[in-house]
C-alpha cells in the first residue's frame, strides 16, 4: 500500500493500494472490504488531486475490442449465458496463442437470428471464432457476422468430431445422423 512518498510502485494484484475513504478505484482497481486493490501487476499512480489510483499494466493485453479471438466453450451459468476460454488472438501475420483469458457470449450476441437460448449457437467444448466487444477481462465476445461462429464441435450423440464447412444452423453428423443446431463459421 502506497503510504508516504512517491506517486507510483510496482504492485502485484490483489495488492492493497490505499483505503476507499481517500481514494477511488481507477483503471485496473477494484474496491474489496474497504480497500482499493490492483486488478493487475503493474505500476501504481496515485492522483493526489483527485484522489483516484489507476495501475498500468506491465504486459499489455493482446486483446481489443474490434479483434477475432479464438476459444473454448467451457460452462454455462444458464440457457442465455456461455463461458469461454479465449486462447488465440488473429493478427495480420496468422493466429497467435496467448495466455488464456475469460470471454462471456451472451444469447443475444451468439447468433444474427433470433435464439431462445444459448444452446442453439454454441455446445459445451466447442471452438469458437468470435470478435471482441469490451476492453477488459472477462471479455464480451460476439459470434454476430458471417465468418463468426463455431469453428470446431462434436455430435451430442456419438462425440464425433465435425468441422463445419460452411455457415449452415444445423449439422448433421456424418457418423450417426444425428441433426442439432450451431451458429457455425466457414473453416
Amino acid at each position: 500500500m502506497q503510504t508516504g512518498s512517491g506517486d507510483r510502485a510496482i504492485v502485484a494484484p490483489g495488492e492493497e493500494l490505499g483505503v476507499e475513504e481517500e481514494y477511488l478505484p481507477g483503471d485496473n482497481a477494484y474496491v474489496d472490504s474497504g480497500y482499493v486493490k490492483s486488478m493487475v501487476l503493474g505500476v501504481a499512480e496515485w492522483d493526489r488531486v483527485n484522489h483516484v489510483v489507476n495501475v498500468r499494466p506491465l504486459k499489455l493485453s493482446l486483446i481489443r475490442p474490434g479483434q477475432i479471438v479464438y476459444g473454448k466453450v467451457y460452462y454455462f451459468p444458464n440457457d442465455k449465458v456461455a463461458m469461454v476460454r479465449i486462447f488465440a488472438v488473429q493478427q495480420q501475420d496468422g493466429v497467435r496463442r496467448i495466455q488464456p483469458e475469460t470471454g462471456i457470449l451472451y444469447v443475444a450476441y451468439a447468433s444474427e437470428e433470433r435464439i431462445g437460448t444459448v444452446y442453439d449457437a454454441v455446445g459445451l467444448g466447442d471452438l469458437v471464432r468470435a470478435r471482441v466487444l469490451s476492453s477488459k477481462p472477462p471479455y464480451h465476445i460476439s459470434l454476430r457476422g458471417p465468418l463468426l461462429g463455431v469453428v470446431e464441435t462434436r455430435c451430442p450423440q456419438c462425440r464425433a468430431v465435425i468441422i463445419p464447412s460452411s455457415t449452415v444452423s444445423r449439422l448433421t453428423c456424418p457418423v450417426c445422423g444425428f441433426t442439432f443446431r450451431r451458429k457455425t463459421a466457414p473453416s
